[in-house]
């Protein structure tokens, strides 16, 4: 689904020899589609006039694999750099922790979302959707928020350095730099003008790259492309 994962089964003994094509994982962009902000987080219970970080995975703060070791001092940085009480976390994929974790903000924790619908309203309802994986052979949820218009954060490895485009879907961080990536989520948030830019070239890049029908169209052609090259029948069995 990416160029990283491409590249490595070019890299492998099994693979090394063999044709190796790459099509992006695909969303359905009406699902995953911009809400309105204020409807959205009233919806989800989060409050209106703050910045809100969004983090969300299977297990996101257990999974070590989805970067949570490197948000959480990221975040404690922006808390001593100004920001103070401007901005809150919000966390889906996980229960709030029976004993509370000092993450410099005030946390709002979603648990498992169990719909589309729910999700797109977590996007919608976040200013920057933040993505400090270590491995992703693709990474669902940076395309799913940048559909949703929110910019992402991620590191500039693996999967979704194919999917943020620097400076102008998002930001990509030094990999694994705490500092260069507390400094991607605030030059997001920081100047109100290029946000509202980087949202609407967000859901641009969603739709020209992520959309049901772009994949669709990509397989029938490669499938066409594979069958046209095939040997006949009656080559194979002479």
């Amino acid at each position: 689904p990416g160029n990283w994962i491409a590249n490595c089964a070019c890299k492998s003994s099994l693979f090394k020899d063999l044709r190796v094509e790459t099509i992006p994982f695909c969303l359905d962009t009406q699902s995953f589609r911009p809400i309105n902000v204020e409807m959205a987080r009233q919806q989800l219970n989060l409050p209106i006039e703050k910045k809100l970080i969004l983090f969300g995975a299977l297990s996101a703060t257990k999974d070590q694999r989805k970067g949570f070791q490197f948000l959480l001092p990221a975040l404690k940085k922006l808390s001593q750099s100004g920001w103070g009480d401007r901005i809150e976390l919000v966390v889906f994929g996980s229960s709030a922790p029976k004993q509370a974790i000092d993450l410099g903000f005030k946390a709002h924790y979603l648990g498992h979302v169990k719909s589309d619908n729910a999700l797109a309203q977590a996007y919608s309802a976040a200013d920057v959707m933040i993505v400090p994986s270590i491995q992703e052979s693709f990474g669902q949820t940076t395309s799913e928020a940048l559909a949703c218009g929110t910019p992402v954060v991620a590191f500039d490895a693996t999967g979704p350095q194919d999917i943020v485009d620097h400076q102008h879907t998002g930001y990509l961080a030094q990999p694994f730099s705490v500092d260069d990536l507390a400094h991607g989520i605030d030059w997001i948030l920081q100047d109100a003008q290029r946000h509202e830019k980087l949202c609407k070239q967000s859901r641009e890049k969603a739709e020209k790259e992520y959309a049901l029908s772009i994949q669709a169209k990509a397989y029938i052609s490669l499938y066409e492309d594979l069958l046209a090259n095939q040997p006949s029948l009656a080559q194979v069995f002479v």
